[in-house]
């Protein structure tokens, strides 16, 4: 079974590197990374991702159009925000939408 694909969208470079080596560890998930919208987009047009991942820091404006840009390519992507709380709450935000695909 291909694993489940999760594209992870973050503004800064440090938790945004524990946060893909945390949901890389399980053999379940395969994570990338943008830093930027543009990286996202460009990641999201080529990849099949099962979910999308947007973290802290990202402005109203951009998480708008990444919505609206990733919902237009893929109606059904299932996206949701991460805000911090420990690996924990990463795993079961991540667990909920996997158990359901």
């Amino acid at each position: 079974m291909k694993p489940f694909s999760i594209l992870v969208i973050g503004r800064n470079k440090e938790i945004h590197s524990i946060v893909l080596r945390i949901i890389n560890k399980d053999e379940r998930w395969q994570a990338q990374g943008a830093l930027t919208d543009e990286e996202a987009i460009e990641l999201f047009s080529t990849n099949a991702f099962d979910m999308v991942l947007l973290g802290s820091g990202i402005s109203e404006t951009s998480e708008a159009l990444l919505r609206a840009t990733f919902l237009r390519q893929n109606p059904t992507i299932a996206i949701i925000q991460h805000y911090g709380g420990g690996s924990g709450l990463l795993y079961n935000e991540i667990l909920e939408v996997y158990n359901k695909k």
